[in-house]
């Protein structure tokens, strides 16, 4: 066996993305807010690259033809600006006087702000559920021994607002003289079922309490039926009977086993029924009674608007866009003949990034646009007759239409948004499959979801629709749809089985 060191010739075939593509690329995935970013940190970065304050034009725009877009799949030239061996030979006297005569031609749409932007507070973001815990906690006057379990157990709260184990992988470093507390030993051993709290010492026992006494209720639960019997205590005159029953026979109520429970506590089915019908008030999520979230702001790209009978246009938005252009005050220095070697590479770079950053942000524009008027196009009835008339149709779909390849139209429809006659839409939400119905014909799965959602919020919740129920009343209206694909869209839209939903008399 020769395991020496060989040499061997092949062939393979790569595709290598230039710096200015990629820049296009990244460029194409970002939102309105992003672009924003972007480009102030590129006039920060670069002195060639200037902004204006532009107007709103959106209703010049009425009238401008839909540009084609210079494309992100590497099927056009516009960036051989950049390639190795070209800039040499460039004329940049003359490079210089045509990106000044032009710098506002092709991009003069790429300009305006809300006049009113500067008086809009900005967005804030809520207090996240762990700094509105520390904050009531501080209101508490209790001992420091108290006080420190409490603030474990505040960073054990989850997003739902339940308390869980603390995950041993994620701790850090300085973490661990903390978990050699025997308090907060005992915390954890009680978060892991391993020592029930009734068990625990009395400062741990305070710690919970205090933390389950916090607003909103039911928060440090370690459990649902735990959450419901913390509501419930904070409730004036609250059924008992509904209390006894979440104390001593949880795992009926969830099965919805009335009878059982009425035999247990002899009562009769009735007055479990409408004990049972008061927990409708308790929150199983309080944790989603917290904002914990950054807000964010959406903003559309463009705009959906009626022309006439049955036609529409897109008008891209740009108000929230600078105008850009080359700043001329560093013409002179290409044109100094006494200026050095050093100066003119300077500008030479920053001419061609600058540049390169215009077109990337107009080749933006222009893609979005393109790929809007084509969503247009394909649902028409949309925007005509309303979102129940989605139809099912994929990026494929309109990657054919603009010719440009499935992932460019991806990173177009994500974190993109068009302003509607019904509303603000983000463009990927256009996008959806459909059921293939016998005459080949096809239903969107938009539509179907909507059909569900009205016929569960009508129902009988006596007798309650179950999934074959639901299918039937579909087929009734024209849309054949199996049983397992109902019970896939029930779930989707968080809609329970039928026995769960059946309502309490």
């Amino acid at each position: 066996m020769d395991l020496g060191i060989q040499l061997k010739q092949g062939m393979k075939l790569d595709q290598n993305l230039s710096p200015q593509m990629l820049q296009s690329i990244k460029m194409l995935q970002m939102n309105t807010i992003e672009l924003q970013a972007a480009i102030t940190q590129e006039i920060e970065t670069n002195p060639l690259l200037e902004a204006e304050e532009p107007v709103d034009n959106r209703m010049e725009s009425l009238d401008e033809p839909v540009r084609e877009s210079s494309g992100v799949d590497g099927d056009d030239n516009s960036h051989d600006l950049m390639e190795p061996g070209i800039e040499n030979s460039i004329d940049w006297n003359q490079y210089m006087e045509d990106g000044f005569r032009n710098s506002e031609a092709p991009y003069k749409d790429l300009g305006g702000r809300d006049p009113d932007e500067d008086l809009r507070p900005e967005p804030t973001r809520g207090l996240s559920m762990q700094e509105l815990l520390k904050n009531q906690l501080r209101e508490w006057k209790r001992s420091p021994q108290i006080v420190k379990i409490v603030e474990y157990l505040i960073g054990c709260v989850g997003d739902n607002g339940f308390l869980a184990p603390a995950d041993k992988d994620l701790l850090l470093d300085e973490n661990a003289e903390e978990q050699k507390d025997p308090d907060i030993a005992e915390v954890e051993e009680v978060l892991q079922n391993k020592k029930p709290l009734e068990e625990a010492s009395y400062p741990v026992q305070e710690a919970f309490h205090v933390l389950q006494s916090f607003t909103p209720p039911g928060i440090g639960a370690r459990n649902l039926r735990e959450c419901f019997l913390i509501q419930a205590y904070r409730i004036p005159d609250f059924s008992p009977l509904a209390i006894q029953i979440l104390e001593k026979h949880f795992d009926a109520l969830t099965e919805l086993r009335y009878a059982a429970i009425a035999k247990a506590l002899n009562k009769s089915t009735e007055e479990v029924q409408k004990a049972v019908h008061e927990l409708h008030v308790l929150s199983p999520h309080p944790g989603a009674q917290i904002n914990n979230t950054p807000t964010q702001s959406i903003v559309p790209d463009m705009e959906v608007v009626k022309t006439g009978e049955g036609k529409f246009k897109v008008v891209m938005r740009y108000e929230h866009i600078p105008r850009l252009h080359i700043n001329e005050t560093y013409r002179k220095i290409l044109q100094q003949p006494n200026a050095s070697k050093k100066d003119k590479d300077y500008v030479r770079d920053k001419l061609n990034a600058a540049n390169t950053f215009i077109k990337s942000v107009d080749n933006r524009r222009s893609t979005i646009e393109l790929v809007m008027n084509a969503i247009l196009e394909k649902q028409h009835d949309f925007f005509a007759k309303g979102p129940e008339n989605l139809k099912p149709m994929i990026l494929q779909d309109i990657a054919d239409e603009v010719k440009r390849d499935p992932s460019t139209v991806n990173r177009v429809t994500n974190g993109k948004y068009v302003d509607t006659p019904y509303g603000i839409y983000e463009l990927k939400q256009f996008f959806s499959s459909g059921i293939i119905q016998s005459d080949g014909s096809a239903v969107g799965s938009a539509k179907i979801l909507d059909t569900i959602k009205d016929l569960v919020a009508n129902e009988d919740r006596s007798a309650p629709l179950s999934d074959q129920a639901i299918a039937d009343a579909l087929e009734k209206q024209g849309m054949k749809v199996a049983r397992r694909t109902v019970a896939k869209y029930r779930e989707e839209l968080k809609i329970l089985p039928a026995r769960h939903r059946k309502a309490l008399k």
